[in-house]
């Protein structure tokens, strides 16, 4: 059996550098402990993905982890994509492609084909805004699901969410919310696609939090690239690595942590956005200038 996590967030991004170290540590302790084969680091296009690769492979060095390049970007209709690459120097070509709010959900067979790089779907029903099955129509998602290699079936960012909310008794006020976490928890056949592998990915942003992983009983062949493996398109199945906490204090911190940090990256994604409009503007003006000159 071999286990992949292939979602994965460093969140080291303006993190100063002695947290930084703590949290590398405590990341390297838990993966130790964890027995994991192979990890994939995909933090944000607009958190220095390469950057993050780098430290984590170096937490990791030397223990039983292996750790893929990769990187979560966001496509210019504001929805998730995960590109994997087979190594650092390929990551570094890719650099161009993977800008934030650049390409479109219509260009990802493209950019995969342009990188060599593997592409999955992330979370295609979590509450996020940025979940391609609830921003996009179901024509439009069924296209994508047949230019992608992998559509994420599990994503363990839900469950600490999905245990909170099951204790609550406003659960009847959320049917909606509910509905979603568990085509998160386990996405539905009819929203797979037709030829794809199955994706599992813990969606960690903390130490700790990698609840679920993927197994898979397909044998790697000797010396074959663990790239060329998933370009196999694996069909994972879900795999426990630890229990999701049960005490309602301790969901309700994570989910004040998780809060935190999605709205940290949200500004991020709308400063971004500005930047680019007004990058947009100025141009305008400046080809408007010449015209009339």
């Amino acid at each position: 059996m071999l286990t992949f996590d292939l979602h994965y967030h460093t969140n080291i991004h303006q993190m100063p550098g002695m947290q930084r170290r703590f949290r590398l540590r405590t990341i390297s302790r838990t993966l130790a402990d964890s027995g994991l084969d192979f990890l994939a680091s995909t933090e944000h296009s607009y958190k220095k993905p390469l950057d993050a690769y780098l430290y984590l492979a170096d937490a990791a060095a030397g223990g039983h982890t292996r750790i893929i390049p990769g990187v979560e970007t966001v496509t210019c209709e504001g929805i998730d994509l995960i590109f994997l690459f087979r190594d650092e120097e390929q990551m570094r070509l890719a650099g161009r492609d993977i800008v934030s709010f650049k390409r479109s959900v219509r260009d990802v067979k493209q950019i995969a084909q342009a990188t060599g790089a593997i592409s999955i779907i992330p979370h295609p029903f979590h509450i996020c805004r940025s979940a391609a099955g609830n921003a996009l129509s179901r024509r439009a998602y069924s296209q994508l699901l047949r230019s992608c290699d992998y559509v994420e079936i599990h994503n363990g960012s839900a469950l600490t969410m999905d245990k909170r909310l099951s204790t609550s008794r406003t659960l009847p006020l959320f049917r909606k919310t509910a509905d979603k976490l568990r085509r998160t928890i386990d996405l539905p056949m009819k929203d797979r696609g037709k030829g794809l592998g199955w994706a599992v990915g813990s969606d960690a942003h903390y130490p700790g939090e990698q609840f679920i992983v993927g197994r898979t009983d397909a044998p790697m062949l000797k010396g074959e690239h663990v790239h060329d493996f998933l370009k196999r398109r694996i069909r994972f199945q879900t795999h426990e690595l630890l229990k999701p906490a049960t005490d309602n204090s301790v969901n309700n911190y994570r989910l004040l942590r998780s809060l935190q940090s999605a709205l940290k990256e949200g500004a991020r994604k709308e400063l971004i956005k500005a930047r680019a409009r007004a990058a947009l503007v100025a141009s305008a003006m400046v080809c408007s200038g010449l015209s009339s000159g």
